[in-house]
């Protein structure tokens, strides 16, 4: 992690939660407040904190699927998590200037001290892992063990380290890849038997194109209740799976739960490598639908956003109408309904296979 931003993050959560104080304020006639000793130029912090916008909850949300109960004291619990980090980063502030030492001057400042960044990020480092790790374990307990090992997989691609001033930047970006309303990339891409397909040849009928690996626990979950959907419409709807990167691979961020299901493959080093993923991805999970193998230059996932299980519904004539940074069978309903123009109650509903 570069050093640039998490300072950013130190002063600007330092500042934002009112940690310089002036001595005495002034009301708006000029007189002084007098306020008591310990209490004067104390400002009370600003909680800007959105849970709707915060890129941490909203993976959890989409990957995870916890009750409405549940959400909420996760939300609380992360509440927590960043007033926590706010404190160890005061701490780990003063720590750095040392006691009694005043500010450095102005060309010192310029010239900066390497060293002293470098000792004040691993402490940063130091003090955040276990505030990080008990909030991870405190999420978890507070699912069902049906939700569980999503939490696992989902966790395991979090990133709770503040950047600039927030207390998480999380998973993927919701802001990538094109949005609901933006005419879909079109793309060509080979099948596992080497036949090209290109998206614009699709048009007039609903399109589902889902992105996911064999090592994306979530993607994983999710098999059987869109393989269900799938099923209650039939061929009124094209469905398409882009086969991409590892999202969990052996050399990278390793999934616990992928460990234990026997699940370990590296990152693909070649195209003929993801090939075989997706043959195997195919045959593991018998998947039913049409699966396509995204380049070894990712072009066709990074036009869609980057992220290894993201969704989109492109209607009929080829624009974009639903947008899921994690795929997931009531948003696709709601939005193939919407081309089809039916209800949810004419839709009739199949109950997903069981694991």
């Amino acid at each position: 992690m570069r050093s640039g931003p998490l300072l950013v993050a130190i002063a600007a959560l330092a500042l934002s939660s009112g940690s310089w104080a002036y001595g005495q304020d002034q009301t708006p006639d000029g007189a002084k407040n007098e306020q008591p000793q310990g209490e004067r130029g104390r400002r009370p912090p600003r909680d800007r904190f959105d849970p709707s916008k915060d890129e941490v909850l909203q993976t959890i949300r989409d990957a995870v699927a916890p009750s409405d109960e549940q959400m909420q004291q996760i939300v609380d619990r992360y509440r927590q998590l960043r007033q926590d980090q706010r404190d160890a980063m005061r701490q780990v502030m003063r720590g750095s200037r040392g006691d009694g030492q005043r500010p450095r001057e102005r060309r010192d400042r310029q010239r900066g001290d390497r060293r002293d960044r470098r000792e004040m990020m691993e402490n940063l480092r130091e003090t955040l892992q276990p505030i990080n790790a008990q909030f991870l374990a405190d999420a978890r307990a507070i699912l069902d063990a049906a939700r569980q090992e999503a939490w696992d997989a989902c966790a395991a691609g979090l990133d709770l380290m503040p950047q600039r001033g927030r207390g998480g930047r999380g998973g993927p970006d919701p802001a990538k890849g094109p949005n609901v309303g933006e005419p879909a990339p079109d793309f060509e891409l080979a099948d596992l038997d080497g036949k090209r397909l290109n998206l614009k040849s699709l048009r007039g009928k609903p399109v589902v194109v889902e992105f996911g690996s064999y090592t994306c626990p979530v993607f994983r979950r999710q098999v059987d209740d869109l393989a269900a959907l799938r099923a209650e419409y039939g061929d009124e709807v094209q469905w398409l799976m882009i086969y991409t990167a590892e999202a969990h691979p052996t050399d990278g961020r390793v999934a616990p739960i992928n460990s234990r299901a026997g699940i370990e493959i590296p990152q693909h080093t070649s195209f003929e490598k993801r090939l075989e993923c997706a043959k195997l991805c195919k045959e593991k999970l018998n998947l039913k639908l049409h699966v396509l193998v995204d380049g070894f230059d990712d072009k066709v996932t990074k036009a869609y956003g980057g992220h290894p299980n993201r969704g989109y519904v492109v209607d009929r004539e080829g624009k974009i109408v639903s947008k899921q940074i994690w795929i997931e069978p009531v948003a696709t309903r709601k939005a193939l309904n919407a081309i089809l123009e039916r209800t949810d109650s004419e839709t009739p509903k199949i109950a997903p296979a069981s694991s």
